[in-house]
């Protein structure tokens, strides 16, 4: 699963990576949650990079809460779930922007947690699905994002047996083609090259939420 990341870059810096429109501004976040917001690019507006809550919302949910039981979506199964499916036939799909995410060791009664990062590249995306789900008391719209998750690679499965699907430069065009047959843009949700990415322990500090500071993202034995 991937169920905290990080997304530590400026505006200015994101755009350097994606020179495209920044339709709301939202600050650096060094320990991105469940509910909270995150930069994504949709295949709607490919060249709009704008903020989200991260954990789907469907269209069809009584409230926000189910959100928290969606932060990830199986590569594997996103034809079988209602709740992804026509996201996916729909071309309802985004890239998440981000630098970095982290998963837990368990040992004995602790969990450790280590950050992953993919040391040439500053700045990459996870593959997504979004969804817009109306307030039935209010009828604001309420726009929200999941991470698509495979199979671990060898750096990230001896701490977790799945992992974002990452995506190359090439392939987040492919993501949010509109032209593309589903077979083949399912056919992208493979893990990263391990040897492209690197891992360390970092302060169990980032296993509560309200912690968002820039030291989470250091590894433990850093001076």
């Amino acid at each position: 699963m991937c169920g905290r990341y990080s997304n530590s870059k400026s505006v200015t810096q994101i755009k350097k990576e994606y020179p495209f429109t920044v339709k709301n501004i939202i600050g650096e976040s060094f320990n991105l949650a469940p509910s909270q917001p995150g930069y994504i690019i949709t295949a709607d507006e490919p060249e709009v990079i704008q903020a989200m809550h991260f954990g789907l919302v469907p269209f069809w949910a009584k409230d926000k809460k189910i959100g928290f039981s969606m932060i990830n979506a199986r590569s594997e199964t996103l034809l079988e779930k209602s709740a992804f499916r026509p996201l996916v036939q729909k071309s309802k799909r985004c890239l998440v922007l981000a630098d970095g995410f982290y998963e837990w060791e368990k040992a004995g009664k602790e969990k450790l947690p280590y950050r992953f990062v993919i040391p040439i590249r500053d700045l990459f995306s996870f593959a997504g699905l979004w969804s817009r789900w109306k307030d039935p008391t209010t009828g604001d719209p309420y726009e929200t994002f999941t991470i698509i998750t495979t199979a671990a690679n060898d750096i990230v499965k001896p701490i977790h047996e799945r992992m974002p699907v990452i995506l190359s430069k090439s392939d987040e065009k492919l993501w949010l083609s509109k032209d593309l047959p589903i077979a083949d843009i399912l056919s992208l949700c493979d893990s990263y090259p391990a040897d492209e990415m690197n891992k360390f322990r970092v302060s169990q500090d980032v296993n509560k939420v309200v912690n968002n500071h820039a030291r989470l993202m250091e590894p433990v034995n850093s001076q």
